[in-house]
């Protein structure tokens, strides 16, 4: 081997190879509408990922997405989505037969089953809030299948009534739609508060609060008609609240779930057709005599 000659360069190594990195999605890759999830038909090392579809799958694409477009079009009047009425819901509906839906873009109403219902009216008030009775529909649920939130129509003594919202009805529940005030029935009511001490020094003060209701029913028909009061609620233990009236918590052989404000007691009462009905209690408080109730002594 013969020597460099003096001052000749030497070759430097070439440099070592680069570090695989990241994959890079390419532009076909990139465009998101025109990629296709590979099925279960697909071959196993293409199975359940995405690439990019044929012209015939983006035909196909392109309906899906006309198809699921009617999703964000305005909900009907009263209608709510399953979502939001019912949270986690799970149910599946069995059509009765087949149905031609025509593709215009817009909302269509499809019967799926006809379900029996069990339905009966009652009455409602709150006059220490308002007196006014306002006619309510009690549905039951009997059958097997969920009944979803929506618009109903009622139609009493053949007059139609406006459309109302029906809530959502699990197998076996019940739930009740408002039908608006009914003017053929009416309430009154009165109160009277008495102040005295007791006590062996007069160390306590009692307020006696009496309550006195009236219905009347001008229908041919015997109504029922529940009335809704409210008695003081209290945690501290030397403020005592004995209530003297028949009425009922909620819940206390009532089927209907509905949510309550502490302290709400029930009466129900049959009203016979063109008579009357007088209902009577009150509750006492019971407090030191040096203290007064937040915002007085007085009440409604």
């Amino acid at each position: 081997v013969a020597p460099a000659a003096p001052g000749a360069a030497f070759a430097a190594p070439p440099p070592p190879p680069a570090p695989p990195g990241p994959p890079v999605p390419s532009t076909a890759e990139l465009d998101y509408a025109d990629l296709v999830l590979a099925g279960p038909d697909a071959s196993r090392g293409d199975r359940g990922l995405l690439a990019p579809g044929s012209s015939v799958d983006r035909v196909a694409a392109e309906y899906r997405r006309r198809a699921e477009s009617v999703g964000s079009l305005p909900l009907p009047e009263r209608a709510v989505r399953p979502r939001e009425s019912a949270g986690s819901f799970d149910h599946r509906y069995d059509a009765e037969g087949p149905a031609d839906i025509p593709s215009d873009g817009t909302w269509h109403t499809v019967t799926v089953a006809e379900l029996p219902v069990g339905l009966r009216t009652e009455y409602l008030c709150v006059p220490s809030v308002e007196e006014t009775v306002y006619a309510t529909l009690v549905l039951a649920n009997g059958t097997g299948r969920a009944l979803l939130a929506g618009p109903v129509d009622v139609t009493v003594d053949g007059e139609h009534l406006p459309t109302a919202a029906l809530p959502t009805l699990a197998p076996g529940g019940t739930g009740r739609v408002g039908l608006g005030p009914a003017e053929a029935v009416r309430v009154s009511r009165r109160t009277e508060l008495r102040e005295s001490t007791s006590g062996l020094r007069s160390t306590t003060t009692v307020l006696d609060h009496r309550i006195h209701v009236e219905l009347a029913n001008r229908l041919s028909r015997a109504v029922t008609v529940e009335v809704r009061e409210r008695v003081p609620v209290t945690s501290q233990a030397d403020v005592r609240v004995e209530e003297r009236a028949d009425w009922t918590e909620p819940g206390d052989g009532h089927e209907e779930a509905e949510p309550h404000v502490p302290g709400t007691r029930l009466w129900r009462v049959d009203v016979p057709a063109g008579g009357t009905a007088v209902l009577d209690g009150g509750y006492e408080i019971r407090i030191p005599a040096a203290k007064a109730l937040t915002g007085g002594n007085r009440r409604s």
